[in-house]
């Protein structure tokens, strides 16, 4: 419960903020169609620390910072599938507004808990 707040705050915000980051660098750069840039930045967005999480059991961190880094990872990659299931979809040329993109978020948050329950 100690560490749920700075997950949702580092993947909610920081993927969204790192994902329009890179777009904006794309779009400005290379001159793409933004919703490409945007589904091109939600990719590079979700980061894997897998191997950070193992370095970090190995050098003995507390276990609070590891817990943060693994929440954080499950979040961050979560956030940025439907940041980039979003901006895929709006590239093939279907509309996207608020309550869809909610929605959606809620969907695979509720259809991800319900496997994780089933595949254990």
């Amino acid at each position: 419960k100690r560490v749920s707040s700075q997950c949702l705050w580092l993947a909610g915000p920081g993927v969204l903020i790192s994902s329009f980051a890179t777009a904006a660098f794309l779009y400005f750069y290379i001159q793409w169609d933004f919703r490409l840039c945007l589904a091109v930045g939600a990719i590079l967005a979700a980061t894997d620390p897998v191997a950070v999480v193992g370095l970090l059991k190995e050098l003995g961190a507390s276990p609070v910072l590891t817990v943060q880094i693994q929440g954080e990872s499950l979040l961050n990659d979560g956030t940025a599938m439907v940041l980039f299931h979003v901006a895929y979809t709006m590239l093939k040329g279907d509309d996207y507004d608020a309550k869809a993109i909610f929605v959606l978020l809620f969907y695979m948050v509720v259809g991800s808990w319900f496997l994780g329950i089933f595949i254990g």
